[in-house]
């Protein structure tokens, strides 16, 4: 069974490594801003606008899958408690909006997940990486919508 960790760190890149017994990711994004972040009571975070700022560009195919191939994900974006954005090989792009809000991802903006498929499916399950020895939250994934790469206007 494969395991992929995704991390909100400061990185510059994703990184995908391969392995004879699954595969692991970790992905890149720029830390959220702390003037720009609010918690309530309970530790989750309300997302500043500027985590939208990677869906711009992109455009709603009016697509959904219900599963998106591991070796294409380039990079997960943590937009909110109940949204993830996977940037894929190719340009294009997934939004997956959460059946229920999924305590504390937002804040921590890090989930990992198990799966033997070679696929992320609406089905599997994640698990907020919470960074102590209290294992995080677990929520299920919600569909895949389809995003492509807008036109660029010719000028």
């Amino acid at each position: 069974m494969g395991r992929a960790v995704f991390y909100g760190a400061a990185l510059s890149f994703g990184l995908l490594v391969s392995g004879a017994h699954g595969w692991a990711q970790e992905t890149a994004k720029e830390p959220a801003s702390a003037a720009g972040e609010q918690s309530d009571k309970n530790g989750s975070e309300q997302p500043p606008q500027d985590r939208y700022a990677v869906m711009k560009g992109y455009a709603s195919s009016g697509e959904s899958e219900n599963c998106i191939r591991l070796s294409q994900i380039r990079q997960s974006h943590v937009l909110s408690d109940r949204e993830i954005f996977f940037e894929m090989l190719g340009g294009g792009g997934y939004l997956s909006t959460l059946p229920h809000r999924c305590s504390q991802l937002g804040f921590y903006e890090s989930f990992s997940y198990s799966t033997s498929t070679g696929r992320l499916c609406n089905t599997d399950l994640i698990t907020v990486i919470n960074h102590s020895p209290v294992a995080g939250t677990t929520c299920g994934l919600g569909l895949f919508q389809a995003y492509e790469k807008a036109e660029q206007p010719q000028d």
